[in-house]
């Protein structure tokens, strides 16, 4: 890896560098923080602040003690770019502070209808990463599905992340459903360049409307479009490994069970990666999964075009008075909001599904 200014990412220079950007940055934070909300602040320093990429990284706690003291009284003044780079800033470090996730939404109810679809997406996504309803969610969430309804086709990557924000938080706007899973809609997403990650996403919705929307009546996601959501293990976590305690998980499960005894990183439909998936009988005992009959066994995540995920429910517990199917999740800090035992959102969702999908959690 390389800097930005081109020298190596590891070389003496660059580290000392780096230390150096940091050490100011903390003494910005504790000797200007007052000035950055005060009431000369405007909205060009603010963005010049939430742009720096250092900045963005480090998270600084009487910062945002003091942004959350001061963005509710200023947030009326602030252009929708720069609150939109406050939410990316609140979402990247997973902050679920009720006064700075309520003064977004408000400012998103207030001027919603005047915003484009992409800046929306920005505003509402710290509500699903949080796992947070906002306070005004029974006024917000029908204005954002008005609004989808005018603007879904304008950009649907936007529109499928909102939708995927709304079902994260357990709303399902059905008359927007109507339309994402039409034929004109899918038609425009298989023209444009992002057409896999919407037809990705498309199919977790329509996952998700199967085990939790069953009074929805509408159209749903055509068979052939359906593909999974994740393939295999995230990036994100296969950088975090070193980070994870998932290599101790698994070194204790080769000696306590044995290797045939569980899979490790299985992907199960509707594209969920998990970390450890055994299945254990009524005593108690894991069992070889030579032992396991296929069709008992997690359905095979690479047909997910002919796969039913009802059917999948049926053959998962059948067998279940039997042996069940266990997911053993190893949850590190980042998939939980800062400072909180709460799951943030994606995770949530997925803990969820494979509950309903018939599979036991077991959280380490």
């Amino acid at each position: 890896a390389r800097s930005p200014a081109g020298l190596p990412g590891e070389s003496p220079l660059v580290r000392v560098l780096e230390d150096e950007s940091r050490s100011r940055l903390g003494r910005f934070n504790q000797k200007d923080v007052s000035m950055v909300f005060s009431s000369e602040a405007n909205n060009k320093a603010l963005e010049a602040i939430f742009s720096s990429q250092l900045f963005y990284e480090n998270r600084q706690e009487r910062f945002i003690r003091s942004m959350a003291e001061w963005l509710p009284r200023k947030a009326e003044n602030l252009t929708p770019y720069t609150m939109a780079l406050i939410a990316k800033y609140v979402a990247r470090h997973r902050l679920r502070e009720p006064r700075l996730l309520d003064t977004i939404a408000n400012f998103l109810l207030k001027r919603g209808e005047q915003l484009d679809s992409k800046v929306i997406q920005k505003l509402v996504f710290p509500f699903s990463r949080m796992n947070y309803r906002p306070s005004n969610h029974g006024e917000l969430f029908p204005k954002l599905e008005a609004i989808l309804e005018q603007k879904a086709g304008s950009s649907p990557l936007a529109t499928v992340n909102i939708l995927m924000s709304m079902f994260q938080l357990s709303h399902f706007p059905q008359t927007v459903l109507h339309q994402v899973f039409s034929p004109g809609f899918i038609t425009n997403v298989m023209s444009t360049p992002y057409a896999l990650i919407v037809r990705r996403y498309l199919s977790l919705l329509d996952a998700a409307v199967e085990l939790e929307f069953r009074e929805y009546s509408g159209p749903r996601l055509d068979p052939r479009y359906r593909v999974l959501m994740f393939e295999h293990a995230l990036t994100a976590d296969e950088a975090n490994r070193k980070y994870s305690y998932k290599g101790l998980v698994a070194e204790a499960l080769r000696q306590l069970v044995g290797e045939e005894c569980y899979r490790q990183d299985e992907v199960l439909p509707p594209g969920y990666c998990t970390d450890f998936l055994l299945w254990i009988n009524r005593s108690g005992t894991v069992l070889p999964l030579s032992r396991v009959p296929a069709a008992s066994r997690a359905p095979p995540a690479t047909s997910p075009v002919t796969m039913s995920l009802r059917s999948s429910v049926l053959a998962l517990t059948s067998d279940l008075q039997d042996f069940a199917p266990v997911v053993l999740s190893v949850n590190d800090k980042w998939h939980y909001c800062q400072n909180s035992d709460i799951l943030v959102g994606s995770r949530a969702m997925r803990d969820r599904h494979l509950r309903l999908l018939g599979y036991c959690l077991v959280q380490v």
